[in-house]
């Protein structure tokens, strides 16, 4: 028996984990756990995934991770103690255009190398202990002695859809020799797919929700920090996903967004003063990398303002102090005057600069999915769901609106994390069909018939000479029952009372209790209101069809007017307490 999974995401740019046990899966199994955030140093730069940074001692032990990497190894080079020690940046990414194999060998910043198998070992060593020591802190499953004895751990790890079989062996091997046995593999696509299934995500909001249908075709793009690949996956009858075409893209990601900014340091500053600069003060000049990281993540381009970057004190005191002027003056003499402003510690930049800064990243991104677009094979596809880091920016979300108004492109919230918590549900479940069972009663207030045998007065109202009750609760899912993900129930149908009626709205409600009659039961509360434009409604005969299904974490509501192709849809959180 499991009784926890650990998924792992050894990425190109970041790397992270994410778990849930097994007892959370049943009762809610969207309660997964990220790590509580990899903390940066800078005071605002907090992530769920850590940067695909390494640092070995000389004698090639794992000496820090991530953020602490970084900074410890710029520690190491202002003592000038670096030479003999390893720092990998982004050490996947060698391994992303070709396979994985038992004698591949990666190179660091420094240029000495090490055995891949032999790295991975250590990272996937030290995320497994750093969840460890997460959970001993936490207390999450009681003490550590009791998860340690008494908690059958289940690991998963997420890998590049291209790999091979050859890769993957070499991938469980070093999972083996970390200390995690069994391992269990899953591609990333594989893993995103998994989650995107149990989610609510469309092309926007006024279309339909896109849930997956068997005889089906979707693709799935990860913009990744290191570059782009798209799979092609088809739905099959029984709900099994087989991936049928994989393609890897030649886009830049994100990464390309944070080596402009760099660039733009450089052509605003002098050559030489920024290059003394970088030298004499890395911790600091690694700071307001930190800075733009975190002002990146809140610019859109719909943006009225750029961002304001805040400048470490060492920068703005070494400039004054060698041109014996302020900063303005320079800034005034650049190709940037009138677009930024040098105000204390600040630099303000304009939403221009910030765009220069984001657009050939974004180019290259539209292009490819410009290219993807017109692909014979994807134009099978019912959707194209962007996933990975740089289909969470903002700016990328904008620009999939901007250049494909029409299209079935989905952008989705946490695109970074869907292959962490599908990988997690996989650990947990591989049925093609995940059922769940509701904790409380979901339905429609509606009017109906008055039964004066049922019905009390209160309830009772005119309506074209005819008696209704009002406030009548129309249950769909019932506390209690088992249901299939994604799978809808049968409609309940609304028969309009008036006519030349524009669009109804339909209040959907929660109740506590099985037996409650009507939604202004104490134990029945509103989630919401779908809203439902309705077609030629003059001869008062009009009819709509509402229909409702439960996702890992939300109830979906679908209305559709008799005769008519379109649909309206809205999510609703489900209640949990």
């Amino acid at each position: 028996m499991v009784d926890l999974v650990l998924c792992i995401d050894v990425g190109c740019s970041h790397t992270g984990y994410a778990f849930s046990s097994a007892r959370e899966f049943e009762t809610r199994l969207l309660d997964i756990h990220m790590n509580e955030e990899w903390m940066s140093g800078h005071a605002n730069l907090h992530t769920y995934k850590a940067p695909s940074i390494v640092l070995l001692q000389p004698d090639k032990t794992l000496a820090a991770f991530g953020y602490d990497a970084e900074r410890r190894y710029v520690a190491l080079q202002e003592s000038r103690q670096h030479d003999a020690w390893f720092i990998f940046r982004r050490f996947k990414s060698e391994l992303k255009i070709k396979q994985f194999r038992k004698d591949s060998v990666i190179l660091e910043d420094g240029g000495k190398s090490m055995n891949a198998m032999a790295l991975f070992s250590l990272v996937l060593k030290y995320l497994k202990e750093h969840f460890l020591s997460s959970l001993q802190e936490s207390g999450r499953y009681g003490p550590m002695e009791t998860v340690t004895r008494d908690y059958n751990i289940k690991y998963v790890l997420t890998v590049p859809t291209k790999w091979d079989n050859a890769s993957r062996e070499c991938m469980k091997l070093a999972a083996k020799k970390a200390g995690l046995s069994p391992t269990h593999l899953f591609s990333e696509s594989e893993a995103a797919a998994r989650y995107l299934g149990l989610i609510p995500i469309r092309p926007s909001e006024t279309s339909p929700f896109y849930l997956p249908k068997p005889n089906s075709k979707q693709a799935i793009v990860n913009l990744g920090g290191c570059g782009i690949d798209t799979t092609i996956q088809e739905i099959l009858f029984d709900g099994t996903i087989r991936e049928i075409s994989k393609n890897i893209g030649a886009g830049t990601g994100a990464t390309r967004v944070d080596s402009d900014f760099l660039k733009f340091i450089g052509t605003l500053f002098p050559a030489d003063f920024i290059e003394a600069y970088s030298k004499k003060h890395k911790l600091d000049f690694l700071e307001l990398q930190y800075e733009f990281e975190v002002k990146k993540k809140k610019f859109t381009m719909e943006s009225e303002l750029g961002a304001s970057l805040e400048l470490p004190a060492s920068i703005i005191k070494l400039y004054t102090t060698r041109y014996k002027q302020p900063m303005q003056y320079m800034i005034d003499d650049s190709e940037y005057v009138g677009r930024i402003i040098s105000r204390d510690e600040y630099l303000i930049l304009d939403k221009t600069v910030m765009k220069d800064i984001f657009g050939p990243a974004v180019k290259s991104t539209v292009g490819y999915l410009t290219n993807l677009s017109r692909d014979p094979e994807l134009k099978q596809c019912d959707a194209i769901i962007l996933v990975g880091g740089f289909a969470d920016s903002p700016v990328v979300a904008g620009a999939v609106r901007f250049y494909f108004p029409n299209s079935n492109m989905i952008t989705v919230e946490g695109a970074d994390i869907c292959n962490l918590i599908g990988g997690v549900i996989l650990g947990h479940s591989q049925n093609t069909v995940i059922r769940m069972t509701s904790r409380y009663s979901y339905g429609i207030g509606m009017a109906v018939p008055f039964d004066h045998n049922a019905h009390p007065r209160q309830k009772l109202f005119m309506a074209k000479d005819l008696q209704f009750c009002s406030d009548v609760f129309r249950p769909q899912i019932f506390g209690g029952k088992t249901y299939d993900i994604g799978a809808f129930s049968t409609a309940t149908v609304l028969r309009l009372n008036r006519s030349q009626q524009k669009r109804i709205r339909i209040p959907v409600h929660v109740a506590r209790l099985n037996n409650v009659k009507f939604t202004t039961d104490n134990t029945c509360s509103v989630l919401g209101k779908l809203t439902v434009n309705i077609g030629d409604s003059s001869n008062g005969k009009v009819t709509v069809n509402v229909q409702m299904a439960l996702l890992g974490d939300d109830l979906i509501v679908m209305a559709t007017q008799d005769g008519s192709t379109e649909t309206s849809s809205a999510s609703f959180p489900l209640v949990w307490k």
